[in-house]
């Protein structure tokens, strides 16, 4: 049985100024999901004003499916927490794991919501277009403020920053006064990088939205300038998996309008070829010796925190440490209890589609946060434009 709401007349009355309200609400979120706030975020309040809305127009609605995995979720959730309360006899902060609980809750129905919402009244293109426009502004701020570090007026960024960090380890590459990497509205690179590769796996995937090509070369140039070696990766390996599924498929055309970007790209390549084989050259060879301690944790330090006496039921719901490795913090908290059904979840997007899989997989290693509305906002782009049935008919 699907459960529904009956919308109300005042939406009734005013439907595109509503949807561009609630459409505005949650594309914000995902830009100022780093701004600290009352021990949580400004996108969650966003987030929470946008569900709220759902159901003061009366747009609840929720499939027998989805109740489905919500049910699963929540059994999940409510199976970690009791075996983890009774049984955890190293350490187990109730309050934090209700506290958690009740947020994890939050973004799966949140999820839930907001993408029958927009799948019902066809606002998928319009959230996209919308979601250009604010990451365009995005880069824009980012290199403005990129270029008062370097003019060393920081009164500008700090002032941006007032609700995430200022030190100087979340713009600098390595302490290098020389290398500032842009960070845009979060709070360091590799989160602008997150929000800027979700947008753009979603413009390249997505059938109904004819992307401009200046958008794309923004969203590209404003994931360079991050100077992050995983978003940068992610970026690359996404592009390259895309273009060859398309070229299998006899889908891509060439056309001279793309000598323009990659005449533009080749000459910031070589302007900024001394960052380049500081940040990217450098790094791929400590990485390849092995030397890279952010690497080593990332691939192998993630997975410290599992325990094996609490491999079935985890630590706990919000009690491992901050971690970049999505598949590591699910493990670690939830135990098998929680990773086989996520991992299933992988499995369901490799057997729609071979370029959203390895998307998903690589930006689940390349950050944590569960627990931060971006991870949701980044399975929400995934689920609209990476599944969609198109995809599925024309999967690699």
């Amino acid at each position: 049985m699907d459960i529904s709401f009956n919308e109300t007349n005042v939406y009734r009355r005013y439907p595109k100024r509503w949807s561009a309200l609630f459409l505005s609400l949650v594309s914000l979120t995902f830009l100022v999901s780093d701004w600290a706030i009352l021990y949580s975020s400004f996108g969650d309040f966003l987030l929470a004003f946008a569900v709220l809305l759902i159901f003061l127009l009366g747009k609840v609605h929720i499939d027998k499916k989805q109740m489905l995995a919500l049910a699963v979720i929540f059994t999940i959730l409510a199976l970690t927490f009791i075996l983890s309360y009774l049984y955890n006899d190293y350490w187990f902060s109730l309050q934090r794991a209700l506290l958690s609980t009740v947020k994890l809750i939050f973004y799966s129905v949140s999820l839930v919501l907001i993408y029958n919402y927009i799948k019902q009244n066809q606002l998928s293109p319009s959230f996209l277009r919308l979601n250009n426009g604010l990451a365009t502004i995005a880069v824009v701020i980012g290199i403005l403020l990129t270029l008062s570090i370097y003019l060393d007026n920081l009164e500008l960024p700090h002032f941006v920053w007032t609700f995430t960090r200022q030190d100087t380890r979340s713009y600098l590459y390595a302490g290098n006064d020389a290398i500032v990497r842009t960070r845009s509205l979060f709070s360091e690179p590799a989160h602008l990088g997150y929000y800027l590769n979700t947008l753009f796996f979603a413009n390249v995937m997505d059938r109904k939205v004819k992307t401009k090509k200046t958008v794309l070369f923004i969203l590209a140039a404003g994931i360079l300038l991050t100077l992050s070696y995983s978003m940068i990766l992610i970026f690359v390996l996404t592009s390259m998996t895309l273009l060859v599924s398309r070229m299998l498929k006899g889908e891509f055309a060439w056309s001279y309008w793309y000598l323009a970007p990659l005449v533009l790209l080749g000459a910031l390549v070589t302007y900024f070829w001394d960052f380049i084989d500081v940040t990217i050259i450098e790094r791929t060879r400590i990485i390849l010796s092995g030397e890279d301690g952010s690497a080593n944790i990332r691939l192998f330090g993630a997975w410290e925190y599992v325990e094996p006496d609490r491999l079935l039921m985890g630590n706990g719901i919000g009690h491992t440490p901050p971690i970049t490795n999505i598949y590591a913090y699910i493990l670690s908290d939830f135990g098998l209890i929680g990773f086989i059904p996520y991992l299933g979840l992988t499995l369901y997007v490799l057997m729609n589609s071979l370029p959203a899989f390895i998307f998903f997989v690589m930006m689940n290693m390349a950050k944590g946060g569960y627990l931060n509305p971006a991870f949701w906002l980044f399975l929400l782009f995934v689920f609209l434009y990476g599944l969609t049935k198109e995809q599925q008919q024309d999967r690699l």
